[in-house]
């Protein structure tokens, strides 16, 4: 029993890498292991992409050694994903076409164009939602990685080493209800603050009893932010300045 020929399988492998490299290089930018495949960039947009998204979130500033060695990983670690995924929907395709062209040649039927054409656009819809999934979830963590290294920068230069954050929770329809139980008090409505180092710097699973610095889900909304010493909140979430040593962490743990 034969399946497809080796050059089917390479037309195929390679329709599928050019459709994966093409939205690897809009989103993860000009990496160094898509260089060769930089022509294929031309007509989409250059700014909206992971490592925008980190120096955005610093507020624009130049990246020290340590901060372009964070970005180098969130990217390397999404190219990996999508360098998985791409495999993956080749393999599926590839498995699949084999067991028809199999079973055509023991029935000596003709295959039906329409049967090939459904099963790579399945498997291309399955990927495109893979990949949907993937950005959502490499793009909040870009941009929380990016406000956490801006944070840190800024406390090391006040001198605190283990700054006090909280996370702003948009509150509507949508709102996770894991992101209110770790990110708000029992009121629904101030943030809970956590020191830095207190943070998981793991992908959140639900039942976790601390945030994680790289978002709680895919689409999180939540942003984390600093409290400054002497500054606390209103009683209807608001930032303001308290008073001389005060510490909003230490009062919120007091009851």
């Amino acid at each position: 029993m034969y399946g497809i020929s080796s050059a089917s399988k390479e037309q195929i492998a390679k329709l599928v890498d050019d459709l994966f490299d093409k939205t690897t290089l809009r989103f993860l930018g000009n990496v160094p292991k898509l260089q060769q495949k930089k022509h294929i960039l031309i007509g989409f947009e250059q700014n909206v992409n992971l490592a925008n998204l980190f120096v955005q979130a610093m507020n624009n500033k130049y990246l020290n050694h340590i901060e372009q060695d964070v970005l180098k990983g969130i990217l390397g670690d999404a190219y990996s994903y999508i360098d998985i995924l791409k495999n993956k929907t080749s393999n599926n395709i590839i498995q699949q076409l084999e067991g028809i062209a199999r079973e055509a040649r023991i029935s000596g039927e003709k295959i039906v164009q329409e049967t090939l054409t459904g099963i790579i656009t399945k498997e291309l819809d399955k990927a495109r939602s893979s990949l949907e999934t993937i950005a959502a979830s490499e793009s909040t963590k870009a941009r929380n990685l990016g406000s956490v290294m801006d944070i840190t920068r800024a406390s090391a230069a006040d001198g605190i080493k283990d700054p006090i954050v909280g996370f702003a929770v948009i509150r509507d329809n949508s709102t996770c209800e894991q992101c209110v139980r770790v990110c708000l008090m029992p009121d629904g409505v101030i943030p809970r603050l956590y020191y830095l180092s207190e943070l998981s710097a793991g992908y959140f699973k639900r039942g976790d009893q601390v945030p994680s610095i790289l978002g709680m889900h895919p689409h999180c909304r939540c942003t984390i932010f600093t409290v400054p010493s002497d500054w606390g909140f209103t009683e209807k979430g608001h930032i303001t300045f308290k008073s001389i040593g005060y510490n909003a962490l230490e009062e919120q743990r007091k009851g």
